[in-house]
């Protein structure tokens, strides 16, 4: 009987981890491909190098670099989830170059001033300028294969 308990109080904590794992990270999957050419009130699509598309649900910030016309023909890589609906939530993106990942950053030279997405500077209102900065930390594995649910 003590052997028992002590077993469940071990096991408990373990079981509760694994069920739980999954809503902390633990299925962060990443996928590569090229955009599908986008219109304005479409989602945007990543198109995998085997021709599957797979849409993306990205936010505001996101959207508007990944439809820069600066950025249209780069081979990119969008790490997040699949969500329940088939759509593939993205966390972080990054384009890639020589197998390289790199973020994405727009540059003011006048007043010094990086930000994430293209538009004018937010200080003196000039041009801003594309920036693909390597990336150290975010590894330049491949994109592991994932279907969605």
């Amino acid at each position: 009987m003590l052997s028992e308990n002590i077993a469940r109080r071990l096991l408990a904590p373990i079981l509760l981890a694994c069920a739980l794992a999954p809503a902390f990270g633990a299925a962060r999957e990443r996928l590569r491909g090229t955009l599908a050419p986008p219109t304005a009130d479409e989602a945007l699509q990543l198109v995998s190098p085997e021709g599957v598309r797979t849409e993306l649900a990205v936010d505001e910030t996101h959207d508007r670099t990944m439809r820069d016309p600066q950025l249209a023909d780069r081979l990119w890589e969008v790490r997040g989830r699949f969500q329940g609906d088939g759509r593939f939530a993205a966390e972080r993106i990054f384009t890639v170059k020589d197998g390289q990942l790199h973020r994405v950053t727009y540059y003011c030279v006048i007043c010094h001033i990086t930000t994430h997405e293209p538009g004018r500077c937010m200080c003196c209102q000039g041009d801003t300028d594309l920036r693909e900065i390597p990336d150290p930390d975010a590894g330049s594995q491949s994109a592991l294969s994932a279907d969605p649910p």
